[in-house]
């Protein structure tokens, strides 16, 4: 079973990380709607097009059905509402204008109520993108993106027109994105599937780059508070919604960001800034109304911003780091429970002060040598040491029952949660973007299942602490070989625990780096080697003193031991959950000990306090059976 958790694990932050292909296929075909409309039906009513009209109506109703199969659930029901309007309003040959409308409508709702859009990971690299687009798209295309390529006449319907400007005013860069990624059935556009996940972002910002209008404005000029000047709006709005909703300028600044993308995308950003970003996001969704939207910013905003800088700021300012971290809870608190809107105004203000404070003891030009050192050196301490403390447990475990040949499975745990820890990593920075609620939900998904299996080792330990048990144990188990479902769990186990930070701890080490000064970053190396060292020696430690207990008391202590550690566990697991946005968190009025996996939030030391009393039952039951047997 554990084999089969192991290897869950490793894939839910890339399926987290992928929006269902039926609902990217939706949005793909509503941008599809909006912009070939008028193509079918003229202005006046009249058909322009019959197989063009017939298209029409196919798509809207498969847009109608395709949702109708979603889950049934209370975000579903006025998106089908929309989408029978849509589907009505194609049947009346409605104008293109009210069409093209509701089809914006029922996209951005749709984009809100499931969060189908994955955005790029970093800023898309369009020199790349040109090589691509000569390699793959320009024998239909054509070189300058007319649609005129050498292939173009076999084609039937023709290559689209990248040229076309009224085209791009009505395609948002999703909806391209989405095409490149899932192709067009029944045309020759077929899914580039083989190109990864950046490069299909950096084609898609080449391709409608060409239809931009000629540059008139740099986005410093046209405003950088601009709202399309959002990662998220930028790439699901429309350059004509933008106009609509927002002025002319922001259409200006659509097509300037969308040929210039490095200038926004927050790989170009520090992490303070785009927590900054993000919550100011936050409070304009909130104050529109939108509070699911106005939450999964907030979350963002922790996660993909100030999370990344807890390293170096632990180091420099470690109250301060606790400050923010707890402001930025209450801010994601008082969202979720709709408070006041000046209430939670004012909790941005102070998040935003906190944050220039946390800028200016990081010296945003880079961390010194020391602090580089010192931040290095409480990364590794702090994700390693709950990881070395069961991987070492169980070592002495299988050493003192003279099990040394389970030992090379133990082993090739830990190993491969460290391999597949920075495959994950290769993973999100190359291949597809895994955020910071995908890495929580692993992280937490991994520290309850660890918990779960050390409370039960816990209480199965300590059962044989018991003079008849142990002696019943060596007896019928010790004297056996170890079955392969026995050597499997604990490689799973070992696999569990160190890979639930691993993945996470490169992260934070890629930032420490990037925030030390050019000539000190040998001293973040220095800091994670003698942090590797000292746990390399705790490790040996408890192995060298813990082995030599009588087996008796060897398991008395390792029981009680592995129970704590499950109930550290079992609190770090609910803290990342509620810090991926997936639980609630009811805040209390006591202090964070972290080391203990002990939080100030009613969740966590609801299951904490659930675990002590379903021991203490299992103990209290364990001794009225000896007693009875007695």
């Amino acid at each position: 079973m554990l084999r089969a958790v192991a290897l869950l694990l490793l894939i839910l932050p890339a399926a987290h990380a992928n929006a269902d292909a039926s609902l990217q296929r939706v949005l793909q075909t509503l941008d599809y709607v909006a912009v070939d409309y008028p193509e079918a039906v003229n202005g006046d009513g009249t058909l322009a097009s019959e197989a063009e009209y017939a298209e029409m109506r196919e798509f809207t109703t498969s847009v109608r059905e395709t949702l109708a199969r979603q889950p049934q659930e209370p975000r579903r029901a006025p998106l089908l509402e929309l989408a029978g309007s849509l589907e009505r309003l194609v049947a009346e040959r409605a104008q293109p204008a009210t069409v093209a409308a509701q089809a914006a409508r029922l996209r951005g709702r749709l984009i809100d109520a499931y969060d189908v859009v994955s955005l790029p990971a970093r800023a898309p690299d369009l020199a790349r993108a040109e090589t691509l687009y000569a390699r793959d798209c320009a024998t239909c295309h054509g070189a300058d993106g007319r649609g005129d390529g050498p292939q173009a006449a076999r084609l039937d319907p023709p290559p689209v027109n990248f040229r076309d400007g009224e085209r791009y005013r009505l395609r948002t860069l999703y909806g391209v994105y989405s095409t490149i990624t899932l192709g067009v059935p029944g045309t020759g556009m077929a899914a580039y599937t083989g190109l990864s996940d950046p490069e299909r972002w950096s084609l898609a910002f080449l391709v409608s780059a060409m239809g931009a209008p000629a540059a008139e404005a740099s986005p410093r000029t046209a405003g950088p508070d601009s709202p399309v000047a959002d990662p998220r709006r930028l790439v699901t709005l429309s350059p004509a919604e933008a106009e609509n909703r927002y002025g002319p300028e922001a259409a200006v600044l659509m097509a300037e960001l969308t040929r210039t993308p490095e200038t926004l995308f927050k790989g170009d950003e520090s992490p303070l800034d785009h927590a900054r970003r993000q919550l100011a996001a936050s409070l304009d969704h909130y104050r529109s109304g939108d509070r699911q939207t106005a939450y999964t910013l907030a979350v963002d905003a922790y996660l993909e911003g100030f999370e990344l800088t807890e390293g170096g700021l632990n180091a420099v300012a470690p109250e301060l780091r606790e400050t923010i971290e707890h402001e930025m809870g209450a801010f994601r608190n008082a969202v979720r429970v709709g408070a006041p809107v000046e209430t939670v105004a004012g909790a941005r203000e102070r998040i935003d002060g906190l944050l220039e404070e946390a800028a200016a003891a990081l010296d945003q030009t880079g961390l010194s040598g020391s602090a580089a050192f010192t931040g290095a050196l409480v990364i590794l301490l702090r994700e390693g040491l709950e990881a070395i403390l069961v991987v070492a447990a169980l070592a002495a475990f299988l050493v003192k029952t003279g099990r040394r040949d389970a030992l090379p499975y133990l082993h090739a745990g830990w190993a491969g949660a460290l391999a597949a820890g920075f495959l994950t990593w290769w993973i999100s920075t190359y291949l597809v973007q895994i955020g910071g609620a995908g890495r929580e939900l692993t992280e937490g998904v991994a520290a309850l299942v660890a918990a779960a299996v050390l409370f039960y080792l816990g209480f199965w330990l300590h059962s044989k602490s018991q003079a008849a048990q142990w002696q019943r144990f060596i007896h019928d188990r010790v004297n056996r070989a170890l079955s392969a479902t026995t050597l499997w769990s604990l490689a799973g186990l070992s696999f569990i625990t160190v890979y639930r930070e691993a993945f996470e701890t490169i992260l934070f080490y890629q930032a420490l780096w990037v925030q030390t000064h050019a000539g000190s970053q040998h001293l973040v190396l220095s800091g994670l080697a003698v942090a590797a060292v000292l746990l390399a020696v705790l490790a040996w430690l408890i192995l060298r003193f813990s082995t030599r207990l009588p087996l008796r008391q060897f398991f008395g202590v390792t029981g009680v031991f592995m129970f704590l550690l499950a109930i550290a566990f079992a609190g770090k697991g609910v803290v990342a959950l509620q810090e991926a946005g997936l639980l609630p968190s009811s805040p209390v009025g006591i202090p964070s000990i972290e080391l203990l996996g002990i939080y100030p939030n009613l969740q966590s030391l609801g299951l904490q306090a659930g675990l002590v009393a379903l021991g203490g039952l299992m103990l209290l039951a364990s001794r009225s059976r000896k007693t009875m047997d007695a």
